[in-house]
């Protein structure tokens, strides 16, 4: 007998809801098995990282900060990949919108006033927007791959930021560390609660997904979107230009990916240090597909990315963990979740070697 792929003539749609969470399910068990086969308690590293960061009330906060720069780099991407638009760059887009808000946070530092942080909120979108804007103008008029363009661009701006901190934003009272000055009151993002670390990032994420999802489905926009990035050739017949589209989403989700830049930037971090990129625009893209590209389903999806962040730091506090015990998680829950879409198009089906072999 030989297995083999049949195409569907629909997609799954049971499979396309059933594939994230068999991918997280999957993740789990060779995750512990793979840590199990190196010398770690495999299955406790497993609960460790994916129930204490739900069961302990402490870690509540860690997660709805971890996950808000997650979701709303995760709504900005899944709305240019169901374009079609391939953007890699968002890890480059939020360190450019973190600049972008560092830039005015710097040009204030001796000013007060409740328009500092709209302003810094500001100038990091346009950042994001600004960077992403390269890889539309030389997708839309050279055809040039914006999967190369904005993947090499993370380098480029990563590298801005280091040499920024090395020289001219150099906090001079900072003991030659490579670092800016720390944020006043005034460009600083404010907490929910005192006493909390919950801070407006949180629920300025949520409202991104919700208005991105309204959009997406009740707009002319969102109906571009999905046309230009599912049927093409109905777009142009029925007037939709599909450069007109890459331009749109590639700056949207450059924006969204400057916006989570610049609230990190002026929420939890207060300062841009050489740690600052984090890797959140690459793991949102496991949370745009893990969402299913619906804004909604990145929400969900941010936070089981947020509760692998917060687990994998427990982790290595109370087992021992490497750091890398993260990524690694991650890099098995977007291989899994792509080897479940391919179930989503096709199905298993078994075929008799004989009757193969008379067919041939």
């Amino acid at each position: 007998m030989q297995l083999r792929l049949e195409k569907r003539a629909q997609p799954s749609r049971t499979m396309l809801y059933a594939a994230p969470i068999l991918a997280v399910l999957l993740t789990m068990v060779v995750g512990a098995i793979l840590f199990s086969v190196i010398g770690y308690d495999g299955i406790g590293a497993v609960l460790e990282i994916f129930t204490r960061p739900l069961t302990n009330p402490l870690k509540w906060q860690d997660l709805g900060v971890k996950a808000a720069p997650l979701i709303i780099i995760g709504v900005g991407l899944s709305i240019a990949y169901r374009a079609n638009v391939w953007n890699i760059g968002a890890e480059g887009q939020y360190v450019a919108g973190a600049l972008g808000g560092t830039a005015v946070a710097l040009l204030t530092m001796k000013m007060q006033g409740p328009w500092i942080l709209p302003a810094m909120i500001l100038f990091g979108i346009l950042a994001g927007m600004a960077l992403a804007a390269i890889p539309a103008f030389l997708k839309t008029q050279f055809d040039v791959n914006e999967i190369l363009t904005t993947l090499m661009l993370n380098y480029a701006v990563v590298q801005l930021l280091y040499f920024l901190l090395r020289t001219v934003w150099k906090d001079p009272m900072g003991f030659s560390f490579p670092k800016t000055p720390l944020f006043t009151a005034s460009q600083s993002l404010p907490y929910l609660w005192p006493g909390t670390i919950l801070h407006w990032g949180v629920p300025i994420a949520l409202l991104v997904a919700v208005l991105a999802w309204f959009v997406m489905s009740r707009s002319v926009f969102g109906f571009q979107v999905r046309v230009v990035g599912s049927a093409p050739h109905a777009a142009r017949y029925g007037g939709f230009s599909a450069k007109r589209a890459i331009w749109l989403v590639m700056l949207v989700s450059g924006g969204l990916a400057g916006l989570a830049g610049v609230l990190e930037a002026a929420g939890p971090f207060r300062q841009l240090v050489p740690a600052f990129p984090t890797g959140y625009g690459f793991t949102a893209i496991i949370v745009a597909f893990l969402g299913r590209l619906n804004p909604l389903g990145v929400v969900i999806a941010g936070i089981v990315l947020a509760i692998s962040y917060v687990g994998g730091e427990v982790a290595q506090t109370t087992m021992g963990l490497p750091s890398a015990a993260t990524g690694i998680f991650q890099g098995m829950l977007l291989f899994f979740l792509l080897a479940g879409d391919v179930l989503v198009r096709y199905r298993v089906r078994a075929v008799s070697t004989r009757a193969s072999g008379e067919t041939a």
